[in-house]
């Protein structure tokens, strides 16, 4: 059976914004599936899905209890509401056993207890999710038949859950594309320069601790944690001889050197979910008084990502040990820090940076993982959810780096 804490989480969302829907409302099947289909998101665990359609099935119908069996023998089912004497094991043995289409054929309706069953279960109808599984609807008011509406609506919601079910895979799928690819660029920037190994993730969460000081949303403190990850991507385009130079560059060399960042927007335009941090990876070398580069944006014209990053970015960078300096004191770093604030950086973010600094080097020691795989959800979910409300999708998505 779904989680107890789960199971409460659901009903309470379910009563905010499903409210009771009669069985007899002409109307009740199509609010009923509308509402369903806008909480239809393949990025929602199924079992969260499946017991939301339970529990408005069982609202709309009013049967006594409502349950998911899944094919899968070794999957529990899910239920809402409960009949005297049926644990949500005992669902199995209600499945069906004559030869049905499940994709064609109407819901089976079984006036009497299966074998097996408790006599409590006096009504009983079942209609197949594709190969998925079955959805059973057990005990209408009084004992009374089910309705031809009812039967109609159970074959809607078990379309719906075998919909989400497949639509659930193919996210699956594709998220562990999408977070190979982010994992293989950051080892591919390691492996160009190992003199900054782990230089990116560091940035990253950096960057992310200084948003929340700044109260940037969740959502937009996990594109800061994927831009930081690969803000450097387009140092994979530049030369050894440049990159890994020990001595003073030349303008030539500088001039390559700045060129990352337009390469990295080129290596990065075409993985279409991760669009939204382009002006971050394109930016972070742009300066608070306009003297940056590549465009010479000035203040508030450089998107706030890109400023974060950039303090995010020097500040990793002074803390580290490069091949033609060793690494600064902290005292020095807030030196330059300090006098830099409205010209090379923007005060606000200097400020937010000095607020938490004394996490930042506790912040940078850890790997990377579980913080790229909640950067991955929000990056995929955020297309595929456009239906969710923008509340929820916060609630559900508050973007965090793990302790």
């Amino acid at each position: 059976m779904y989680g107890e804490s789960e199971m409460n989480e659901s009903t309470a969302t379910e009563g905010a914004i499903l409210p009771s829907i009669s069985g007899q409302d002409e109307n009740g099947e199509h609010v009923v599936i509308g509402r369903l289909i806008r909480r239809l998101r393949v990025s929602e665990p199924p079992e969260r899905f499946q017991y939301l359609a339970a529990t408005v099935l069982r609202s709309s119908t009013g049967t006594e209890s409502v349950g998911w069996v899944p094919r899968d023998p070794v999957a529990p089912p899910i239920v809402a509401g409960q009949v005297a004497g049926l644990e949500p094991i005992g669902y199995r043995s209600l499945v069906p056993r004559v030869g049905v289409d499940p994709i064609r054929d109407d819901p089976i309706v079984v006036d009497r207890p299966p074998p097996g069953a408790p006599a409590e279960v006096l009504r009983q109808a079942a209609a197949a999710a594709g190969p998925s599984g079955w959805l059973i609807a057990l005990n209408t008011p009084a004992g009374r038949p089910f309705t031809a509406q009812e039967l109609e609506r159970l074959h809607y919601v078990a379309a719906l859950i075998e919909a989400q079910l497949a639509n659930a895979r193919a996210y699956a799928e594709l998220k562990g594309l999408l977070f190979g690819v982010i994992r293989s660029l950051t080892a591919a920037i390691d492996a160009k320069d190992p003199y900054t190994s782990g230089h990116s993730e560091r940035v990253a969460r950096i960057a992310v601790r200084i948003a929340e000081e700044l109260h940037i949303s969740p959502e937009r403190r996990s594109d800061l944690y994927l831009a930081g990850l690969l803000h450097d991507v387009g140092k994979i385009g530049i030369e050894d001889e440049v990159l890994k130079k020990s001595g003073p560059l030349s303008d030539e060399e500088y001039r390559k050197i700045q060129g990352h960042v337009e390469i990295g927007v080129n290596i990065l335009k075409d993985l279409k979910r991760l669009s939204h941090i382009l002006p971050g990876v394109r930016h972070h070398h742009e300066s608070y008084d306009g003297t940056g580069y590549p465009d010479r944006l000035a203040g508030d014209h450089i998107p706030i990502e890109a400023r974060i990053l950039a303090v995010a970015d020097s500040f990793d960078a002074m803390s580290s040990s490069r091949p033609y300096r060793r690494r600064m004191g902290l005292m020095q770093i807030h030196e330059i820090l300090d006098k830099g604030r409205g010209k090379q950086w923007d005060p606000r973010v200097i400020e937010a940076l000095f607020a938490c600094r004394a996490e930042l080097e506790a912040i940078g020691q850890k790997g990377l993982g579980e913080s790229l795989i909640g950067a991955v959800d929000v990056a995929l979910g955020r297309e595929m959810d456009s239906e969710e409300p923008r509340k929820s999708r916060r609630t559900r998505r508050d973007f965090r780096i793990p302790d």
